[in-house]
């Protein structure tokens, strides 16, 4: 209880409130499976990959033997899917700083300078995954460590693939490397990770998430791949730092209105909870809470 006092608290000594203009809203509630969460958290970061031009989907039926290195194989939502992803997304953020270093056109340049961003919100948010997965199978299932890039060792690739996929047969037939072939459902691993496909995930146990680790995924999945229009950061000394983007000044005059009254009126929400649960942990800390602050 003390532990989770103290993380609360700290945690409490920032509050950011972020205003994003997202298309195509489903009204979906946020999946109650976590497992299912992150898989669909996945083919977000997946999607958009896909949108830029970076990657291929192992379904595209325009793959050919040169696009062996730009296939997407893990096809789920567990580490080995999201370091897929983690590496994929750095590839594209050096491509993106090397068109914005010859690009004359502001157009184009704010266009890339944007998907600059959102690359690098994939790559780090993948890379916080993966520490999930990697504390989960230390703590789940140590003696996998030694054994846990298994599926990287060519003589034992062939037994992670899809054989049943079409691109496993244009394998067969010399058609494309085994590269381009997916890997199956890593049902092995579930014990700790999530690279299952939907029927592996819905039987499986779900995963001992963490407070601080649901809130990660959370917020990373609500905020997915859209820009972030308007940022205010407000610190627990009282400096308030707010950030606001290009596309935002570009905006009409009725419509920044609008987001700026959203914007406003989400501040004052969350400055209101804030105050309310900074004064809940307080009355739970009792003497301690100047002692949480004290250690830092």
């Amino acid at each position: 209880m003390s532990d989770f006092i103290k993380n609360l608290a700290s945690d409490l000594l920032r509050l950011e409130i972020n205003t994003i203009i997202k298309q195509n809203m489903s009204a979906e509630k946020i999946p109650s499976n976590k497992r299912v969460l992150l898989r669909k958290l996945a083919d977000i970061y997946r999607q958009a990959l896909i949108d830029y031009g970076l990657v291929k989907s192992p379904h595209d039926p325009t793959i050919t033997a040169k696009d062996a290195d730009i296939v997407l194989r893990w096809q789920f939502g567990g580490e080995f899917s999201f370091k897929e992803l983690a590496l994929q997304a750095g590839r594209g953020i050096k491509l993106m700083e090397e068109q914005m270093e010859k690009e004359t056109d502001t157009i184009k340049l704010n266009t890339w300078n944007s998907r600059h961003k959102i690359l690098q919100r994939i790559a780090n948010q993948s890379y916080n995954m993966i520490g999930i997965f990697k504390l989960f199978r230390r703590d789940l299932a140590p003696d996998t460590l030694i054994q846990s890039n298994e599926h990287e060792d060519p003589n034992k690739e062939l037994a992670y693939v899809d054989k049943e996929h079409f691109n496993y047969l244009r394998y067969q037939r010399g058609e494309l490397p085994l590269s381009c072939v997916p890997f199956r459902s890593h049902i092995e691993t579930a014990l700790w990770n999530n690279d299952l496909d939907w029927g592996h995930i819905n039987s499986a146990t779900d995963l001992p998430f963490l407070p601080d680790m649901l809130a990660m995924i959370y917020k990373a999945y609500e905020i997915g791949t859209e820009q972030i229009v308007l940022q205010t950061v407000i610190q627990v000394e009282g400096d308030i730092t707010s950030y606001i983007t290009p596309q935002y000044i570009n905006m009409p005059e009725a419509i920044k209105e609008i987001v700026m009254g959203v914007h406003n009126r989400s501040i004052h929400v969350s400055t209101q909870f804030w105050n309310t649960l900074f004064t809940t942990v307080i009355n739970l800390a009792g003497k301690t809470f100047n002692q949480i602050f004290a250690k830092r």
